[in-house]
């Protein structure tokens, strides 16, 4: 059993508190969303593709260089934490890599964060450095993956919060963030 009086404790659980999404990857991301919306009556789903088209503004690094990839990504609730199902589409990514390696499953979870920074910092002493970020959907926002698949199985990723978000992924219509 962890010791909370042990470097990293008490502030780790404080700075890790608020647990928000699973990621799963999937090869086909349609038929997922299909048979967990009519056999499991999951949903209703709200669409992305990441980084959308027409968001110039948007910077993605992979592995410490910038990013060349695309995602479609399909969301949903299942009570107070997001169901985030995504499909890579082009380039190379960790979640490219996990496909790869892995198959299909559980990626990451996903925990928000206020201070982004104390969190790169803080896991830097761990010897656990960002793989994959980039600039999130609303403005002001940034997510980052951090790999801890050898140390956990899966990955952590990380988003700053912004005052007065509900922190669920929009969905993009007609290139505006809408928010669920």
């Amino acid at each position: 059993m962890p010791d909370e009086t042990a470097p990293g404790g008490a502030a780790s659980k404080e700075m890790f508190s608020n647990f928000v999404q699973i990621g799963v990857m999937v090869r086909d991301l349609d038929r997922t969303v299909k048979v967990l919306s009519e056999v499991f009556g999951l949903g209703p789903f709200r669409f992305i593709t990441y980084p959308p088209p027409d968001r110039a503004d948007m910077e993605t690094t992979y592995r410490g260089k910038p990013g060349q990839f695309s995602h479609r990504i399909a969301f949903t609730e299942l009570g107070p934490i997001e169901l985030e199902i995504v499909q890579p589409l082009t380039g190379e990514s960790t979640l490219t890599e996990f496909l790869d390696e892995h198959g299909e499953g559980i990626h990451h979870i996903r925990f928000d964060v206020d201070d982004i920074q104390q969190v790169i910092d803080y896991l830097a002493e761990h010897g656990i450095e960002p793989a994959l970020s980039g600039t999130g959907l609303r403005p002001g926002t940034t997510w980052i993956h951090f790999d801890t698949s050898d140390e956990v199985g899966f990955v952590i990723e990380v988003m700053n919060t912004l005052p007065g978000s509900d922190c669920r992924t929009p969905q993009i219509v007609d290139g505006k963030v809408q928010t669920p």
